[in-house]
This record gives structure tokens, sequence and C-alpha cells, in this order.
């Protein structure tokens, strides 16, 4: 078992901005920041600008995700009453879940029953607060709907994972807390795999209220992390979820690894001068544990991902732990860069950590260092130059060869620390050459009809913005990578816009789509299905260059051996070419040379791992089936 573990998959929901346009913002430094949509409450009864009027909030600035009332409930299995009643923060962890196995390339159906863990960070129970306002639209499902431990143990109960299962809540540090603890589980051998991360949606302004009076929330409604101009932190919503596994499992099992953690560590601050105060000496004694255990020293790191709220207090404190830790540690001509996304879009509280983890991982792919926005004078009271730190405040490639290392720190506000150390992987370059590229299959499928179209609109706007991306990569993925429903088509192109065309004509139609798998789901298989071919498929000159084939050779010459005692001609000669090129006229040579290869064919792919999970043919095909099966052994089947 390695120590370091791989981060194999991810998905989010962050504010303002996709997946698609994710890292564009953070290079363009825009803000993200707005407003809570004025559908999730009336703002204009709960707002007022004094901070002591009773039931209300100073603010209602915020980073949103919009509208967060949409979800696929058939998809999962839950029924629409169930889903009115289920927090939403619920429903996108479930969206997130299928997300990332699907970009990391794994089949749900492949890790059924499996010890993969779940480890999620949550806080929020804004909607437990609405349906307390409205008690009679609570039903027997509102108390799993509503709790938090539900929200890790669905994602389990959906998938069927058999790891530990748990929600962890330790404030804003809980998605970072809930990724260490599944990076332990996976190094000590209880789990496989992992999800870990964190969710929060702004769904009753309960939170709002009760922050605005503690001060906590900048009236200016941006988190000016680490300038003097610095007067509290904008609240925003989202989630992260990231999928991890053993490294050296990661790299056996072919995944592509898009980081290392190299190690991560939790504490917690104990007595200071008061609850919510950070502690300076415990998250420096962190960073201390978490870097000496990783075997990585100060000056080898890239850049640290700050907690960085904007506030007063933690600001400072959390920079003196960081400075004293690890700048000081470094040449003075090498300060520390440091910076926090908080700049671009808020604190997403309870997933604050996650998205500090997505901005890191998209800074090792483009190894590049956005720019923290919104300083315009540094604060004084964080003496930068004797703390060797240096706010990255425009973006900064990494001009070095090798490995890239970045740290994300994070804090709550009881005293909860954590810490993550991640490392660059360098992939291998996998080729993605076709031996026939001119046709490709591209097989989509869906559970519903209309999804199927969707699915197929979707699919063509991605090939029409990503021509670079190899057609190849595109259809291997589909067919082998994704998971399979009864729904089903499939379409043959040798270019991206011809595919396109074919796949937005498709979701335009209006033909009723049939299931391509009508038979019940314990009925399904999973794996490949070989059809052997009959008299009509031959062609002179097939099979030749199978016979440089080792293998191949030794399996016909086998077949040629039993099949002497009733004719006298040989299948290698024949396939070779020597008695003319006319000869797969008479089906008497044609069916023989078809079963030979085909035996021999199916002898190459078990070599290489492949075997059928069912087998049929026809005409003389399914002589070659039969023996495929283990139904006639090969000197039967020669008969």
């Amino acid at each position: 078992m390695s120590s370091n573990v791989a981060i194999i998959g991810f998905s989010f929901r962050l504010p303002g901005t996709t997946q698609e346009t994710f890292w564009n913002d953070l290079l363009a430094g825009r803000d993200l920041v707005t407003s809570v949509p004025e559908n999730r409450w009336s703002q204009e009864t709960f707002t007022h600008p004094l901070k002591d009027h009773p039931g209300t909030s100073y603010t209602f600035k915020a980073g949103s995700i919009g509208d967060v009332s949409l979800f696929d409930a058939g998809f999962f299995g839950i029924s629409p009453r169930e889903a009115a009643v289920m927090d939403p923060q619920q429903r996108l962890l479930l969206e997130l879940g299928w997300e990332v196995f699907e970009q990391a390339g794994i089949k749900p159906s492949s890790i059924r029953g499996s010890n993969c863990s779940v480890f999620v960070g949550i806080s929020n129970v804004d909607y437990a607060y609405r349906l307390i306002d409205n008690l009679e639209a609570v039903d027997s499902s509102g108390g799993t709907g509503n709790t938090s431990s539900i929200a890790a143990n669905r994602l389990s109960y959906f998938f069927d994972l058999h790891g530990p299962s748990m929600a962890i809540d330790t404030a804003c540090s809980s998605s970072l807390v809930a990724f260490h603890q599944a990076c332990a589980s996976i190094r000590s051998g209880e789990s496989s795999m992992a999800l870990a991360g964190g969710v929060s949606l702004h769904l009753h302004p309960y939170t709002f209220v009760a922050f605005s009076k503690a001060s906590m929330l900048s009236r200016k409604g941006h988190c000016n992390v680490f300038d003097a101009s610095c007067d509290g932190y904008v609240r925003s919503e989202g989630a992260g979820l990231f999928l991890l596994k053993d490294y050296d499992q990661a790299v056996a099992d072919g995944d592509r690894i898009l980081a290392v953690v190299a190690a991560s560590a939790v504490n917690t601050d104990g007595r200071k001068s008061g609850l919510t105060v950070p502690n300076t000496k415990a998250q420096s004694a962190l960073l201390q544990q978490v870097y000496s255990r990783a075997g990585i020293k100060a000056a080898e790191i890239d850049y640290i991902e700050a907690h960085g709220t904007g506030t007063p207090v933690g600001d400072p404190l959390e920079a003196q732990a960081i400075g004293e830790a690890l700048g000081v540690h470094r040449p003075t001509d090498r300060p520390l860069p440091i910076g926090s996304i908080k700049s671009n879009l808020g604190h997403l509280e309870s997933a604050a950590g996650a998205a500090g983890m997505v901005k890191a991982l998209t800074c090792l792919q483009h190894r590049t260092i956005p720019a923290t926005i919104g300083i315009t004078s540094l604060n004084p009271a964080i003496p930068f130059n004797d703390l060797n730190l240096e706010v990255v405040t425009d973006c900064r490639p990494i001009n070095k060869e090798g490995e890239m290392v970045i740290g994300i720190n994070s804090f709550g506000f009881g005293g909860a620390n954590a810490h993550v150390v991640l490392k660059s992987h360098a992939s291998g370059s996998a080729s993605s050459a076709c031996a026939h590229p001119n046709q490709l299959p591209l097989l989509i499928s869906a559970k519903t009809p209309k999804a199927l179209k969707q699915y197929a609109s979707h699919l063509a706007a991605y090939l029409d913005c990503h021509q670079q991306v190899s057609l190849y990569d595109i259809t291997y993925n589909t067919l082998f990578r994704r998971e399979t429903f009864d729904y089903q088509t499939v379409f043959f192109a040798s270019t991206h816009t011809e595919l396109s065309t074919q796949l937005q004509t498709f979701a335009a139609s209006e033909t009723d789509i049939p299931p391509s798998f009508a038979a019940p789901p314990s009925a399904k298989l999973h794996g490949a299905v070989f059809v052997y071919s009959g008299n009509g498929a031959q062609w002179f000159g097939m099979g030749k260059e199978l016979l440089s084939e080792p293998l191949f050779l030794e399996t016909i010459r086998e077949i040629d051996a039993y099949f002497c005692r009733y004719a006298d001609w040989s299948i290698e000669e024949e396939l070779n070419g020597k008695h003319g090129t006319d000869r797969y006229d008479c089906t008497e040579i044609a069916q023989p040379a078809l079963f030979a290869i085909q035996v021999g064919m199916t002898q190459m792919l078990r070599q290489r791992g492949i075997h059928p999970a069912a087998v049929t043919g026809h005409s003389g095909g399914a002589v070659a089936a039969a023996w495929a099966c283990g139904a006639l052994s090969l000197e039967a089947a020669t008969q």
C-alpha cells in the first residue's frame, strides 16, 4: 500500500462559473460574487442596514450557483414526492457523484459492492429550516431528506458502496477535513477508493442574519483577502467532489492521475483567546507536521492556497502561521507565494476547502497561479517581508522543470484546522491511434428517450467546440468508460463535423425510440458480446497479415491438424493465397476459413484479457460461437 493517494476525478459547482469556463474566469481575474437569488426568500423583508435590527441582515451579497430546484429524480430512482422534501444539497451531491465517476472514466456499475468510502463535509441545514416554517409539507421522507449523515449515506446507497460513509461538520474546514479522512482511509487499506468533498447552499436567511449580528460579513460584498480594506467575508455556495485512490493501484489500473496527495493532516486549536479566534501556534504546528510528513522542504513549495477569507482577525493570524512554519525557512529572495480563491467567488464555508482544491488542481494542470484579486493595498497588520510571504497579484507561470507542489489550507471557526499537500503528476502520453480511422462508432445511451436526445444534442455541441480532441478518444470513452442504459443508438463517422451533424439530426427528430435491451435488470450482461460471422463475410486476403502473429498461426495449424482428416487442402495455405484469388467463391473453402480466422482472433483477444460475456453467430459462425462458449471442443467444432 502506497503512502501517496491519487486524485483521479473531480466535479464541482462554483458561483458564477462552469466547469468549462472556470480556469479562464480565474485567469481573467473575474469577480464572481453577485447576490442571493431573489426567489430564495424575500430579501426586502430580511434586509436592514443596522446589524442590531432584529431578524435582519445588512447584506445578502453572495456567490450563487443559480437555480438549485432542477433535479432528474427519475435518473437516481427517487420519486418526485421524495425529491420535493429532500435537501438540494443531497441532490447536488448525487449529481456530482455520477459526474466524478464519468470524469475518471469509471463505470459506476463496475464498483458496486466495493469498499469505496464516502466522506462529505456539510454544515448547512437551511432546507430543514424551510420545512420547519411549513410543517404541513413534512412527510416520511423529510427525515432522511434533511439529515446531514444521509448526504453521505445516500451516495453509498445509490452507488452500492460498502466502505465507510459519513458526514463531517467542522464548519469552514469541513470539506478539507473530509478529504483528509478519505486519504487516511485509503492509506490504512480500509478503503479501495473514496469520494470526498463538501457542499453548502443558501436556502434560508437564518445564517445571514446570525453572521451579520456577529459582524462577520463584508458590507462591501467582497472577500478582500490580505487587503487593508478587508471588512469580513461574503458568503458563497457550491460544492466539489473528488475521487481518490491508492497511488500504486491507480498506476496499475491505468487511471488518469490528476494530482498526487503527498500528505494531509488535521488538528484543533484547543483553548485560546476566544472560541472563534484562530490559533496561530496550532496552525503553524500543523503546517510543520504535514510538510515534514510529506518530506517536502519549504523552498520546494510553489504556492499556498490559503483559507484567506478577508477578515481583519483571520487573515493576519493565518499569514503569521504560514510565515512562521514555511515562509521564513525559504531564501529571502524567494518569498512563499500565497493567495485565495475567495477573492474571486467568496467563502463557501463547509465547501471552502473543495473550492480551494479545485483551484489547486487546475493550477497544477496549467502550471500557472492566477491572481488573487481585489488588492489595492496590502494589509498593514501582516508583516509580509518579515514572514517572507508574497501575495500573488498577477498571473504567475511556474517556470521550473519537474514536480510542482501546492498546499491548501483551511480552518473552521470552532478551531478545526486542515491542510493538504498536492504534487503534480507527469502522465505518460497514451496513443490514441486507430488502425481504421475512416469510420468510428459512437454509442450513446440514456434511461429515457428524451434524455437520449438531450445527450445527443449536448454531445454535438461538445464536438463543435472541441475539434482538437481526438475523435477516437471520444468514441472509445463513450463506448467503454461510460455507463450503458436501456435506450441506445449508434452512429458512424470519420470527422467531428460529420458526427455532430448526425447527432443534431437525431436530437431534432420526432421518432420514438424503443429500448435497446428490454430484459429485466437482473438479466443484463456486463461485458463484451462476440458475434461470429458466416458465409458472405469472406474476402481474398483475409487473415493473411494475422499469420505473422505467433498465437494466431499456432491456432490455425492446430485447426489444420484436425481439418486434414476431412479435406485434402490446408486452411493456412488458403489464407496465404497459394491456390488463387477466387477460392472463397466456394462455400466449402470459405466456411472453414472463416471459422478458423474467428477462432484465431478469439484466442488473441483472450491472450489480451478480453473475454466475452455472451456469444452468438450465424451460419458457420454459429459453430465458432459454440466453440467459444465451451459447448464444443475445437476438435468437435472442426468436424
